[in-house]
């Protein structure tokens, strides 16, 4: 790596420590703030900003904004369920990203940097999935995994919500359980960025001592 290109992660690595001037905010996720940088599985780093949240004129097919614009039939029955405040107070964030963290990411798991988890709620670190018959469940049991133990995120699981019978026993198993649980005020941000803060301090080191 050329040491002009050292510089540029030295000063990545700074402006993001102490100006975050290298994170962003989706306009309704307004309590999580995100990395506009990630680090691959192969550790190169990822513009996840591009990935996630493109420009207006961009042509990726898989961004969040499309899965908002898009919706499943269970995905829709659930956004009204919200809409009519059943929830309220508590705050619900859809198609919320989790970036996979290198350090933490389990065996099995695939190369994927994020996935987007279809209902969040920060206050009572629960995460609601709707599943369909596409879905594969030893990577949904991965990623389960990986939430409960790198965020403490308990994740329950829907599947066939435009069902009646459903409705009548697995989503009101799902409201006994939010019952149950005490809402967190003001509930912490989720942390991306342990990966991404080691490798720029590490290759900003070799900024200071290049013959090392």
């Amino acid at each position: 790596m050329l040491l002009e290109d050292y510089n540029k992660i030295f000063q990545l690595y700074f402006s993001m420590k102490n100006n975050k001037k290298e994170e962003f905010i989706f306009p309704d996720i307004p309590g999580q703030s995100y990395p506009v940088y990630a680090v691959g599985k192969g550790g190169n780093l990822v513009n996840f900003k591009a990935m996630v949240y493109p420009n207006a004129t961009s042509i990726k097919k898989f961004t969040r904004k499309r899965q908002l614009r898009y919706r499943s039939l269970q995905a829709k029955i659930f956004d009204a369920i919200i809409k009519i405040g059943y929830f309220d107070p508590l705050i619900v964030y859809r198609e919320f990203p989790i970036i996979i963290e290198n350090s933490r990411r389990l065996p099995g798991m695939d190369n994927g940097l994020f996935w987007l988890i279809d209902y969040y709620f920060p206050e009572l670190k629960l995460a609601v999935e709707l599943d369909s018959d596409y879905h594969d469940d030893a990577k949904d049991s991965l990623r389960d995994r990986y939430l409960k133990e790198v965020h403490g995120i308990d994740v329950f699981r829907i599947k066939d919500l435009q069902k009646e019978k459903v409705q009548e026993t697995r989503f009101r198993e799902l409201t006994s359980k939010m019952r149950g649980i005490t809402p967190v005020k003001n509930p912490l941000p989720l942390i991306f960025t342990t990966d991404l803060y080691d490798k720029l301090k590490r290759e900003a080191e070799k900024t200071r001592n290049p013959n090392n």
